[in-house]
C-alpha cells in the first residue's frame, strides 16, 4: 500500500500556493501602478505643453499691443497733416478770391493785369505743389491704413487662437478630473467619486428635504471566479456586472466601486417603497442572465443591504460601518438577496 502525504507537507504546499498568488498579485498592481503613472505623467506633459502655447500667444497679444501704439501714434501724425493740408487748402480759396479780383481788374489796367496774371500763376503753382502733397500724403494714408488693417487681423487670429487654447485647456482639464473619480478597470466611480456624488446629494436632500437610499452589495463567492477564469477573466467579470449594475438603476441614481468586488450605489430622492423596487431590479440584474466569460458561462449573484442613510451617516466610511455588518448577516441568512435596514 502506498504510504499517505502528510498533513503538514499538505499545509506548505497550500501555503506555498498562496503566497505565490499573492506575489503575482503585487507585481501586477506594481504594473499598473506604472502604466497609471505614466499616463499620467504624459497628461502634465501635454498640458505644460498647452501653457506654455498660451504664454507664447500672450507675449504675441503684448507685441501687437505695441504695434497698435504705434498706430494711434501715426494715426495723430496724419491727422495733424490733415489740418496742414485744411490750411493749404484755405490758402488756395484765398488765392482763388484775389485771382478773381484782379481778373474784374484786367480792364483797367494792362500793368495791373499782368502783375496779377504772374500773382496768380505763382498761386496755381503753389496750389500744384499743396496738390501733390496731399495726393503724396494720402496715398501714405491708405499704406498706413491697410498696415492697420494687418495688424488687426492678426490680433483677432492671435485672439482666436488664445480663446481655441484656453478651451482646449479646460476640457483636457475637466478629462483629468473625471477621469480621477472613475475606477479604472469598471469606469464607474471610485471612492473619490462617490464621496463628491454623496457629498452633492446630502446637500440636495438637505434642501429638498427628501431621503438617500443606499445600496452595499459584494459579490456571492467571487474568489472562486478568479480561481477558475484567473484574475483576466475576474475583471471581465467585474467589468461586465458593473455595466448591468449600472444599467438597472436610475438615471439620478450614482454606482461605485470601494474595492474588490463591492459596491456601493446612492438612490437620492425615494422612501423604502422606492427603495425595495429599485434593490431587486439592481439583485436581478445579475441573477437573471449569466455572464460570458471567453467561451465559458457563469453566474454571479449578490448579497445587497438596502436602507434609508440615517441623518448621522455623513460620509463614505459612515455608509460602509453602518451597512457591512447587515451585509454580513445577510450573507449568513442566505445570499443572493437583499437586506433592509431599518433605523433604530
Amino acid at each position: 500500500m502506498g504510504r499517505s502525504k502528510h498533513p503538514a507537507s499538505e499545509d506548505d504546499e497550500t501555503q506555498d500556493h498562496q503566497i505565490a498568488r499573492l506575489q503575482a498579485l503585487l507585481r501586477k498592481a506594481h504594473t499598473d501602478l506604472q502604466v497609471e503613472r505614466t499616463a499620467r505623467s504624459e497628461d502634465l506633459r501635454r498640458i505644460a505643453e498647452m501653457e506654455e502655447r498660451v504664454r507664447d500667444l500672450e507675449a504675441r497679444a503684448k507685441s501687437l499691443a505695441e504695434a497698435n501704439a504705434t498706430a494711434a501714434e501715426l494715426t495723430a501724425l496724419l491727422e495733424e497733416r490733415n489740418r496742414s493740408l485744411e490750411q493749404a487748402n484755405h490758402q488756395i480759396a484765398k488765392a482763388n478770391a484775389n485771382a478773381a479780383e484782379m481778373v474784374a481788374l484786367v480792364e483797367l489796367k494792362e500793368d495791373e493785369v499782368r502783375a496779377l496774371n504772374r500773382a496768380l500763376a505763382l498761386a496755381n503753382a503753389q496750389a500744384a505743389e499743396l496738390i501733390a502733397d496731399r495726393e503724396t500724403r494720402m496715398a501714405e494714408i491708405q499704406r498706413l491704413n491697410a498696415r492697420l488693417m494687418e495688424e488687426i487681423e492678426v490680433r483677432r487670429r492671435a485672439e482666436a487662437q488664445v480663446k481655441n487654447l484656453a478651451n482646449r485647456l479646460k476640457r483636457a482639464n475637466r478629462e483629468l478630473e473625471r477621469l480621477a473619480t472613475l475606477d479604472p478597470l469598471t469606469n464607474v466611480h471610485n471612492r473619490r467619486g462617490l464621496d463628491r456624488m454623496l457629498e452633492l446629494e446630502l446637500h440636495r436632500a438637505e434642501r429638498l428635504g427628501h431621503g438617500i437610499g443606499v445600496l452595499f452589495a459584494d459579490f456571492d463567492n467571487f474568489k472562486s471566479v478568479n480561481e477558475r477564469f484567473g484574475h483576466s477573466g475576474g475583471d471581465a467579470a467585474l467589468r461586465e456586472a458593473a455595466r448591468r449594475l449600472r444599467d438597472s438603476l436610475r438615471a439620478t441614481d450614482h454606482l461605485g466601486r470601494i474595492g474588490g468586488d463591492e459596491f456601493v450605489a446612492l438612490i437620492p430622492g425615494v422612501g423604502y417603497p422606492e427603495l425595495e423596487i429599485v434593490a431587486n431590479h439592481f439583485l436581478k440584474s445579475l441573477s437573471r442572465n449569466s455572464l460570458r466569460i471567453g467561451d465559458q458561462e457563469l453566474w454571479l449573484t449578490l448579497s445587497v443591504a438596502a436602507g434609508l442613510l440615517p441623518p448621522e451617516v455623513v460620509d463614505l466610511d459612515g455608509i460602509l460601518r453602518w451597512s457591512r455588518r447587515t451585509l454580513q448577516r445577510c450573507k449568513e441568512e442566505g445570499k443572493n438577496r437583499v437586506h433592509f435596514l431599518h433605523k433604530d
